[in-house]
């Protein structure tokens, strides 16, 4: 018979993971969207990375300067004293898909500014895959999702308030930025709209229209520098 079991799970039985070692950065409009589900206030803080490799996004200058404060620091989820991300459950994350970090719906996809890299991050235990499925598949995300994911989490991040001239006014901008699903605008106040890019006809679900990324079946070798979840 088939194990079925979700790759996620499979995971956390052999050991850590990226929901227990990894300082997820949170956008403002991620903010937003957990604080109404939720209705709690006290789930970020900022702070400096704890592991150095946070800081190398040579290859990525945009992140660079819109994630990272000028002191450094940069919005992330609290942790228990374990370690663990705030909201880890005992059967996984308490948030649902359309709540939950933008970084932590991408992964293991890796990125710039520019779009989606070939590789995928070397974190997920690709060997326990059943003959045949790839990485994503495994995951429930497509390369198309993933570019949707992809662009709100930029417009996101150009939205911090260390950016800002205009101060809340414009911040509250983000609020109305919803691109949870695959084929839906991202309309923003004063007419501005942002349609996502459509794919053409004939497109596999599990590529990526008008770029070569989004880690074609994940063996995948990961570059030196430091993913944005690792």
């Amino acid at each position: 018979m088939e194990n079925k079991e979700p790759l996620c799970l499979k995971c956390a039985r052999r050991g850590k993971t990226c929901c227990q070692i990894c300082e997820i950065y949170v956008t403002p409009g991620d903010v937003e969207r957990i604080q109404t589900f939720t209705g709690r206030h006290d789930f970020y803080e900022f702070r400096l990375p704890q592991d150095p490799r946070y800081l190398d996004q040579d290859d990525d200058p945009e992140w660079a300067r819109c994630v990272f404060r000028p002191d450094g620091s940069r919005r992330v989820l609290r942790r228990t004293q374990s370690g663990d991300c705030l909201f880890l459950g005992a059967s996984g994350c308490q948030l649902p898909w359309e709540v939950r970090p933008l970084v932590c719906r991408l992964y293991p996809v890796e990125y710039t500014a520019t779009g989606l890299k070939m590789d995928l991050a070397d974190g997920c235990p690709v060997d326990l895959l059943p003959p045949g499925q790839d990485l994503l598949s495994a995951l429930g995300l497509t390369c198309a999702q993933a570019e949707v994911w992809h662009r709100q989490l930029y417009a996101e991040i150009r939205m911090e308030p260390h950016l800002l001239t205009n101060g809340p006014t414009e911040l509250e901008r983000i609020q109305t930025l919803r691109l949870d699903r695959p084929g839906q605008e991202a309309s923003i106040p004063g007419g501005l709209s942002r349609p996502p890019t459509p794919t053409p006809a004939g497109t596999p679900a599990n590529s990526s229209a008008g770029t070569q990324a989004c880690g074609a079946g994940k063996t995948a070798s990961y570059p030196q520098s430091m993913p944005k979840v690792a």
